[in-house]
């Protein structure tokens, strides 16, 4: 157990662990890529007793730290935070990791510490990325000397309590982001079966990408839709065309979760709602075709009929307005014929309108 013994500075008591010491002298042993203890002018580590405590190591002491105004103020507690929370921070020299794996990081001492457990505190630097492996040096020196030697408000992203390490972002909106992926479900606790609501985000030729709420994205795969529909679907045209358009609410099912592969299903409900619904549509099709089929059929029965009544017409027609009964003229019929011929002739008018008709 590390012994604690009074000391006197600037005519005030205060109480110094062993533990404060062995942080001063190691400032800059510990790794980059879990938590930072500094010691620097600027910023200076005080841990004060607040309270009467038990000896038990185990016991919670409160801590403070000195800004670099050279104010006093309490350490916040690791586990304490939230993602999103807004913090105030300042940049700690000499622990840039400008030529990082994963891309430029710089370290900002924010107020926030870890108690290990012997009880000891630690001071934990948030680290805030500033791009991607491969950035141009010229634009990341300038952005971190935008951030240095003055208070920046920053926002939490990420927090892991095992291994202490507590990452930033100066934009509130990513801060936010983050919040809402927090909130998401662990992908792996999701079971084959489990129904879900999800948006479809990401429409592919092979399917489309759901985000269920769980922080991995579920693929339906175009031959569900194909099985659901009944019919070819014609890649991520036939897709849209069958409603599964970015943005579109669906309820699916899990159908397996393996390798960090989530593969998603319609649900029994929406399968058998599609099975009515094609029979449904095989009903109304079956009816309007045995309608065209009678329509077809009485059409056919007219023209019949029209087609006798005109073969009627022109038998008719063709026995002639003077035949008899039977079809046939007779010998009145050709007297009365010649008589109405007798009785008026052109020749007769003509020779008369010349004069000669009387020669």
């Amino acid at each position: 157990m590390a012994t604690m013994r009074p000391m006197r500075r600037n005519g005030r008591s205060r109480i110094l662990p062993l533990a404060a010491a062995f942080l001063a002298a190691h400032a800059t042993s510990f790794s980059c890529s879990a938590f930072h203890l500094q010691s620097t002018p600027a910023t200076k580590i005080r841990l004060a007793e607040t309270a009467a405590v038990a000896v038990d190591n185990t016991a919670r002491r409160k801590c403070g730290y000195q800004t670099a105004s050279g104010r006093w103020e309490q350490l916040r507690e690791l586990a304490e935070l939230q993602v999103g929370e807004k913090l105030l921070g300042r940049k700690v020299d000499g622990c840039d990791l400008l030529d990082g794996k994963t891309g430029p990081k710089i370290f900002f001492e924010c107020g926030v510490g870890r108690i290990d457990p012997q009880g000891r505190w630690h001071i934990v630097n948030g680290m805030l990325r500033l791009g991607r492996r491969g950035a141009r040096k010229s634009v990341t020196a300038k952005r971190v000397q935008r951030l240095t030697d003055k208070d920046v408000d920053l926002y939490v992203t990420r927090i892991d309590t095992a291994t202490g390490m507590l990452e930033v972002s100066t934009s509130e909106e990513v801060a936010e982001e983050a919040a809402q992926e927090r909130k998401k479900v662990s992908a792996s606790s999701l079971k084959e079966g489990d129904e879900l609501v999800g948006t479809v985000v990401r429409v592919e030729d092979y399917g489309v990408f759901v985000d269920v709420g769980a922080n991995r994205l579920g693929l339906l795969h175009i031959q569900k839709v194909a099985d659901l529909f009944q019919k070819y679907i014609k890649k991520s045209e036939g897709l849209e065309d069958c409603g599964l358009e970015r943005g579109a609410q669906i309820t699916v099912a899990v159908s397996s979760n393996e390798k960090k592969r989530l593969f998603l299903d319609f649900t029994t409900s929406t399968k058998k709602e599609a099975e009515k619904e094609k029979l449904k549509e095989q009903e109304e099709e079956k009816i309007q075709k045995e309608e065209e089929e009678k329509i077809a059929e009485t059409t056919a029965e007219d023209a019949y009929d029209i087609a006798a009544d005109e073969a009627a017409a022109w038998a008719a027609y063709g026995a002639g307005d003077d035949a008899d009964e039977d079809g046939v003229a007779d010998a009145a019929d050709w007297e009365a014929f010649a008589a109405a011929s007798d009785a008026y002739d052109e020749d007769d008018d003509i020779e008369d309108a010349l004069g000669i008709g009387s020669y």
